[in-house]
C-alpha cells in the first residue's frame, strides 16, 4: 500500500503539482493498487512525500525510508542544513533536472527520474480542425522573441492567437486546443511541462523554440533571485524533454524558426504526438514506474505492496480538519483575488 503525503492534493487547485499527485492516483486506481493519503508515516511500507518539506524534516529525525519529490526543493541549497536525507530517494521529473542537481554537487541521497503521467482521457484526441489557427503559447520569454515569431506569422498571412501563461484556465485551454492546427511554444525551461504534454495528448503538434540555458527566460519578480549567475548559464536544459519527431519540431536556433514554421504549415496533419504520450506518459505506466522504485531501492515488490493493508489509523497533519479548513480558505482567497485581478 502506498501512503501519499501531499499538501497540494488537499488544496485541490488545478495546477501542475496537483496533477502530479492526482494523475498518480488515477493510475493506481487502474492498477487496483491500494493507497492512502496523508496518513501516519509508519502506516504502510511504501511512503511517497510529494511536496511537503515539514514531512521531510520529520522523516529526517525518524530515519524512515521514503521516495520524496519532485515538488519540494528547487535547488539543493534550499534544503535546510539540519535535514538528513540519507535514508530517502529524491526524484526529479526529467534527466536534465536530476543532472543539474548532480552538477550542483548534490550527493546526500540517491537521485532518480520519475515523470508524472498525463491523463489522456481528460485530454482526448481532438478532430483536426479544417480552419484552425496557430496557437502561440508564451511563457516567461523575452518580448522581442514573441514579436519575432508574430512578425513571421503575419508576413506569411498565418492566422494565430496568443495565450500567455497564467492568463487562462484549463477549460479555456482545452477549447483553444480543439481549434488549433499546431502550437508554437515559446516558453522557459521546464522540469516537465505538463501543459505542453496535455496539448500533445490531444494530438496537437508543437514547434518548440527551445531555451539555450537555464537563464533563457524573463522571470517574475519573485523568481528573479532563484538562481546564481553560474546556474543561469547551465545549458543542459530544455522546454520539452518528453518529445520526439512524432510530436513536431524542436530547435534552439532562432534562424531555423521561419523555416520550421513553413514545415509545420505543410506537415502539421502528419504528426502523431498523442501516440508518443500514450507510449511514454500513460497513467498506468507511470504509476507502475513509481512503484518500481520501491523495489529498486527498498526491496518492496509490487505484489507485496498490493497485498498490504494499513497498519494504523493515525494521521499526518495534512489530513487533519484544521489543515483542510486552512487549505480551503487559502484556495478560496486565491480565487477571489484572481477574479478581482
Amino acid at each position: 500500500m502506498l501512503n501519499i503525503i501531499s499538501k497540494t492534493y488537499v488544496e485541490g487547485e488545478t495546477n501542475g503539482p496537483n496533477k502530479v499527485v492526482t494523475n498518480l492516483i488515477k493510475g493506481l486506481k487502474i492498477l487496483d493498487y491500494p493507497y492512502c493519503i496523508n496518513k501516519d508515516f509508519e502506516a504502510t511500507s511504501q511512503l511517497w512525500v510529494h511536496d511537503d518539506p515539514e514531512a521531510i524534516a520529520q522523516l529526517s529525525k525518524d530515519k524512515i525510508h521514503a521516495i520524496v519529490g519532485p515538488n519540494i526543493y528547487i535547488l539543493p541549497r534550499n534544503i535546510p542544513e539540519n535535514t538528513d536525507l540519507s535514508n530517502l530517494v529524491y526524484i526529479q521529473p526529467t534527466k536534465w533536472a536530476r543532472d543539474f542537481w548532480r552538477d550542483c554537487g548534490y550527493d546526500k541521497c540517491p537521485l532518480d527520474v520519475w515523470p508524472a503521467a498525463i491523463d489522456t482521457n481528460e485530454f482526448p484526441e481532438r478532430t483536426k480542425p479544417q480552419n484552425g489557427k496557430v496557437l502561440l503559447y508564451y511563457k516567461q520569454r523575452y518580448v522581442e522573441e514573441l514579436d519575432f515569431v508574430k512578425k513571421i506569422l503575419e508576413n506569411k498571412n498565418i492566422s494565430y492567437q496568443v495565450i500567455t501563461y497564467g492568463s487562462y484556465n484549463e477549460t479555456e485551454y482545452k477549447n483553444i486546443l480543439k481549434n488549433t492546427k499546431y502550437i508554437i511554444w515559446l516558453g522557459r525551461h521546464e522540469t516537465q511541462g505538463i501543459a505542453l504534454e496535455e496539448a500533445l495528448a490531444i494530438n496537437v503538434p508543437i514547434l518548440v523554440w527551445d531555451v539555450e540555458s537555464l537563464g533563457h527566460w524573463n522571470p517574475r519578480k519573485k523568481d528573479i533571485n532563484i538562481y546564481t549567475k553560474e546556474e543561469l548559464a547551465y545549458g543542459n536544459t530544455t522546454s520539452a524533454e518528453y518529445f520526439d519527431d512524432r510530436c513536431g519540431i524542436k530547435t534552439k536556433n532562432k534562424t531555423e524558426i521561419e523555416y520550421s514554421v513553413e514545415e509545420m504549415e505543410q506537415k502539421w496533419e502528419t504528426f502523431n504526438p498523442r501516440e508518443y504520450i500514450l507510449e511514454n506518459l500513460g497513467l498506468e505506466k507511470q504509476a507502475m514506474e513509481l512503484l518500481s522504485l520501491f523495489e529498486k531501492y527498498f526491496g518492496i515488490k509490487y505484489d507485496d505492496g498490493k497485498n498490504e493493508v494499513i497498519k494504523n489509523n493515525k494521521k499526518w497533519r495534512n489530513d487533519r480538519i484544521s489543515f483542510k479548513l486552512f487549505s480551503f480558505t487559502k484556495a478560496l482567497a486565491k480565487k477571489i483575488v484572481g477574479k478581482k485581478g
